[in-house]
């Protein structure tokens, strides 16, 4: 028995194997040749980059998502949480050691729209607190406004690549002995993938 795994099993894998491609090809999907269907109502999206972080802010690899929920033809609510890590503008109160991280969690909309090809430009705008942990430093927390465009690639009604230009601006809280309140803000540019459902 195990003489006749050991001569027939590489033939049988490799028929196998010959005879799944023809199988698989009957279902699978063609590529978006036209314009975007918009048949899904929610969207994921996963995007990393660098944020070049202003004033008091973080700068280094950004990595954002996003969770999207259609409200219109055009119109989509969007949340969104971003962690950068990376450094931060050396001083004695707010950011000793030169490094540390950030997190925000934001919500807002995004204006989506159709075009020719199976390409989706998009701007939106969101806000919400912010958090900065900067390295031996007391944290922060502050409030963010963050805008930006992009746009999205779909090979599938369910799967596109894109990249993003964002850019932000706040205020942050110090709970240092100062109580010092700090300015932020970055622009970030990010590339990434979009999943509907």
């Amino acid at each position: 028995m195990l003489r006749a795994v050991r001569i027939f099993g590489p033939a049988l894998l490799v028929f196998a194997l010959a005879w799944l491609p023809s199988t698989s090809t009957e279902a699978e999907e063609e590529l978006l040749r036209g314009p975007h269907p918009f048949i899904k109502d929610n969207e994921l999206t996963v995007h990393a980059g660098y944020s070049a972080g202003l004033g008091d802010d973080m700068r280094g690899l950004r990595i954002q998502g996003d969770f999207l929920n259609r409200l219109g033809q055009t119109l989509w609510l969007d949340l969104q949480m971003g962690v950068v890590s990376g450094s931060c503008r050396t001083n004695q109160v707010i950011c000793s050691n030169g490094s540390g991280n950030a997190v925000d969690i934001l919500g807002g909309a995004a204006w989506k729209f159709q075009t020719n090809l199976p390409i989706v430009p998009y701007v939106k705008l969101a806000a919400g607190p912010t958090f900065l942990f900067p390295d031996n430093t007391r944290s922060a927390a502050g409030l963010l406004v963050r805008g930006g465009f992009g746009a999205h690639y779909f090979l599938y009604d369910w799967f596109g690549v894109g990249a993003e230009l964002t850019g932000s601006w706040g205020m942050a809280f110090f709970a240092a002995d100062s109580h010092r309140t700090g300015a932020l803000g970055s622009v970030d540019a990010n590339v990434g993938v979009a999943l509907q459902f």
